[in-house]
């Protein structure tokens, strides 16, 4: 690209910017509920659920799993701790948080979750209630 330069540095910025702006997103949902998403079509759903079931039940589907509880721990009763109960979660969010893990939580590479099946499982939990 041209007049574009870029460092080894401005990497690692570039990339944290663009995680804390989209964390500042999902803050930003607090606020004001996200306008309902359009309906899904079952297979999309199904298969979302289905790829969640596998890799991400184990710590966010029940509310004494380590993921709910540590998102109990942080809203506190504001927000939902089970991530199936959300309806504030946008898909991009979803994305960041499982290719780069979130305190706790450990990435997840994409030879284990595929591009195609994380934007399933996004679209899943970014689904209306």
């Amino acid at each position: 690209m041209r007049g574009v330069r870029f460092t080894p540095g401005g990497a690692f910025a570039a990339c944290a910017l663009l995680a804390a702006m989209l964390g500042g997103c999902a803050l930003q949902s607090h606020s004001s509920p996200p306008p309902p998403a359009a309906p899904q079509p079952q297979s999309v759903r199904s298969a979302g659920a289905k790829i969640f079931d596998k890799w991400c039940s184990d710590c966010h589907h029940p509310a004494s799993g380590p993921g709910s509880m540590a998102l109990q721990r942080k809203y506190q009763g504001r927000l939902p701790a089970v991530l199936e109960q959300r309806t504030d979660l946008l898909p991009a969010y979803v994305q960041v948080v499982v290719r780069n893990g979130v305190s706790f939580m450990p990435s997840f590479r994409k030879t284990e979750i595929s591009d195609a099946d994380l934007a399933l499982v996004a679209a899943y939990l970014a689904r209306s209630q």
